[in-house]
């Protein structure tokens, strides 16, 4: 007789409640580690670890568990894997759900909410969000992680679309996220937007305003994430948007992490 198996682990419960699902899955078709092993085509030693509770399994494995044991309920056990992988990942702890996308007005709103989705979704690798999507030429991978670590939009109102659908978003609200989109990326929003709010500044006066009440919009990079923000791409889309926006004005205050690049002093100087 072999040894019994340890208890779950149900150190997070969502974790648990997918091992045990598992384990009754087994036992309901009354097959052996073993035997399940060469059902399913996952090795017995994955399978106890897909049910042992201190690890989320693969959707494959998951899958193959189901289909080897003639499952009644795979809409259930595909719920009881998202929850466990939302739970292990951790990132949607502290994160607040999107507002309506009518009421999405920044760049930087609309990409917190589509990692919001990404994670939603149980964060898929990047290969099987572009597979979801409808293939690498509405979401190449390489965009898709840009997009999932927040640092670039979809370069398009279709690529918008496949993205929300990868991450299970239903029909209609595809098309109320992807006006947010369009409404977010018109060309014309943020000079609107900037000239009600600039009137006739300087770019030093300008820069302080930014510093002391924000102005949403400015590239969806606050201020500070010129030096410190999220990633280089950042960072380099604000100062990109700074220096069309001031007319490539030297800014000399140093409250301000704002400094010309060489090679724009270096086109002054000549």
């Amino acid at each position: 007789m072999g040894r019994p198996e340890l208890p779950v682990d149900h150190t997070l419960p969502a974790q648990g409640a997918l091992a045990v699902a598992l384990r009754e899955l087994r036992t309901a078709a009354g097959l052996s580690y073993d035997e399940l092993a060469a059902r399913s085509g996952v090795s017995a030693t994955a399978l106890k670890r897909a049910t042992s509770g201190r690890h989320v399994p693969a959707r494959k494995t998951v899958e193959a568990i189901a289909a080897a044991c003639h499952a009644q309920d795979e809409d259930g056990l595909a719920k009881l894997w998202l929850d466990a992988r939302i739970a292990a990942r951790g990132r949607l702890h502290g994160r607040r759900r999107p507002a309506s996308p009518e009421l999405i007005t920044t760049a930087g709103a609309l990409s917190q909410a589509l990692v919001y989705f990404y994670e939603q979704s149980g964060a898929p690798t990047l290969r099987r969000l572009s597979f979801l999507a409808g293939g690498r030429h509405l979401l190449p991978v390489s965009t898709a992680g840009k997009v999932v670590a927040g640092q670039v939009l979809p370069a398009t109102r279709q690529q918008c679309l496949a993205f929300l659908e990868a991450c299970g978003i239903g029909p209609r609200m595809r098309e109320r996220w992807a006006d947010a989109y369009d409404r977010v990326t018109a060309p014309t929003s943020l000079a609107r937007r900037w000239g009600a709010f600039q009137q006739d500044l300087t770019a030093e006066e300008t820069l302080l305003r930014i510093h002391e009440r924000g102005f949403a919009g400015v590239g969806s990079v606050r201020l500070a994430d010129l030096h410190s923000g999220p990633g280089l791409a950042a960072r380099a889309r604000g100062e990109e948007t700074l220096r069309e926006l001031l007319g490539h004005t030297p800014v000399r205050d140093t409250r301000f992490g704002y400094v010309e690049p060489r090679r724009l002093r270096q086109q002054r100087a000549a």
